[in-house]
């Protein structure tokens, strides 16, 4: 899932660091079933490298240098307009490069690289379309060709069991599972329309609050890839993950960034600290999901947590807190006033 509305929210991050330039349009002009499959069948007898030593630069370091040149370009492009030919030129010469990189068989240390080559390269397609900068034809089967390229080198990294890569999005019945991102896990607001603790109206709370003291560790809900870490207007300082599959995961009004943009992270792993940053009344995590289509889901519905634990961990925070106990209706969570 692609975050669409959260996009807007995701993406000041490769502004500040994104590059390239060129009119080479090779590997990209092909059609996606010769880039992305029979190119890339081309070196499948050879068996993934890992880190043996090999001459030659790997596909990782190939893909890097190119997601920097990419993110560079577009920093230094910002001074043309939407209609110069430097946005196309750009993305002719990062989907060559990332497509011919993959022509090399992948080394374990490779992963990283090919993780953010998708993150970067589909977010970037996003931003841009968005602006109406110039892009070139055909873009959006070119890119999928490039990606499909990625996406067969890490699948051989995962055939061969190499270290560090990464299992895809958890999933129970082919329904997306998350961790919880704190522990322990005390809901205060839910997903849904709520008064606003600020006006008193009526809003649509596009995710769940869970309280917490100041400091205490957010935790990523699922493996994935850092795509955004910086202050957020109202949500203060946050943190988004991406989780593949255009699933991602916010985190906000915290008082400290753990990590960094671009940075692989495991389920588990500690991405903040629970603050007050932003348009908030107290410390707690604001904690939302969004899918590629950019709707913002019920976080609860999607957590590997029993309802009635949570209910229970409500009830146990005080009078300040608003109790609820949980009842789930096929697809839907209904959160009921506890009496």
């Amino acid at each position: 899932m692609r975050l669409a509305v959260a996009a807007l929210i995701a993406l000041p991050l490769l502004t500040t660091a994104v590059s390239c330039a060129s009119d080479r349009v090779t590997w990209a002009d092909a059609e996606p079933s010769v880039a992305g499959a029979a190119r890339a069948s081309a070196r499948r007898s050879a068996a993934p490298q890992h880190d043996a030593g090999e001459a030659g630069p790997s596909a990782g370091l190939r893909i890097d240098r190119a997601l920097r040149a990419f993110v560079s370009t577009r920093v230094e492009s910002k001074q043309h307009p939407k209609t110069s030919r430097v946005w196309a030129s750009a993305w002719d010469t990062v989907i060559d490069e990332v497509g011919e990189a993959c022509q090399t068989p992948p080394r374990a240390s490779d992963l990283g690289a090919f993780v953010r080559a998708r993150a970067t390269l589909e977010v970037e397609l996003d931003i841009d379309r968005r602006r109406g900068v110039l892009l070139p034809d055909g873009i959006g089967r070119r890119l999928t060709a490039a990606l499909k390229a990625v996406d067969e080198s890490v699948g051989e990294l995962r055939q061969a069991n190499a270290p560090g890569t990464m299992a895809p999005v958890p999933r129970l019945d082919g329904e997306l599972v998350l961790r919880a991102p704190l522990s322990p896990l005390i809901l205060s607001s839910p997903f849904g329309v709520r008064s606003d603790p600020f006006s008193g109206q009526r809003r649509f709370h596009a995710g769940a609050d869970f309280d917490a003291p100041e400091g205490s560790n957010v935790y990523a809900a699922a493996s994935g890839l850092v795509v955004y870490a910086g202050a957020q207007g109202g949500y203060g300082k946050q943190v988004i993950v991406d989780h593949g599959d255009g699933v991602r995961t916010h985190y906000s009004h915290l008082a400290e960034i753990l990590v960094q943009p671009m940075q692989a992270v495991d389920e588990g792993d500690p991405v903040g600290a629970v603050g007050s940053t932003g348009r908030s009344t107290g410390p707690h995590l604001h904690f939302a999901v969004t899918n590629f289509e950019g709707e913002f889901l019920d976080p609860i519905a999607l957590l590997d947590v029993p309802y009635t634990l949570i209910a229970e961990q409500v009830k146990s925070g005080g009078k300040s807190r608003q109790a609820f106990t949980v009842r789930k209706r096929g697809d839907t969570v209904e959160f009921l006033s506890a009496k």
